[in-house]
């Protein structure tokens, strides 16, 4: 994001455009497909105070919350990311279905690892 622009916040993926001096912040969250809204808000208020920084030093700054629910929901927020991104049509499609496989393998690993002590 240049030098102009410290925090200790760190979004899942930034893209940068120096030539347009645009800014996306892309946050990805798993959560339960119940708590999807709720999770969306956090995460942008999480974000809103950089949003606003990157806007006061001259950066057109968008956060992208996206959520993919733990059992493989994808929300409309993910389509919506992609689209933005110019990415429409069967690719769209398929980098969302790639989304869900992904976190459907990462919940069921958790699942199956729920009982075993985590770190050292």
């Amino acid at each position: 994001m240049g030098t102009d622009i410290q925090s200790t916040l760190r979004p899942d993926i930034i893209l940068v455009s120096e030539a347009t001096r645009q800014l996306i912040l892309l946050e990805l969250t798993v959560p339960w497909e119940e708590r999807m809204e709720e999770a969306q808000e956090r995460k942008r208020e999480k974000y809103r105070e950089l949003v606003e920084q990157c806007r006061i030093n001259g950066w057109r700054t968008r956060c992208m919350p996206v959520e993919v629910g733990s059992r493989g929901f994808a929300s409309h927020t993910l389509s919506k990311a992609y689209g933005t991104l110019g990415i429409t049509g069967v690719n769209r499609r398929r980098a969302i279905s790639n989304n869900v496989e992904a976190v459907e393998k990462a919940s069921r690993w958790l699942w199956l690892k729920r009982g075993e002590r985590w770190g050292r």
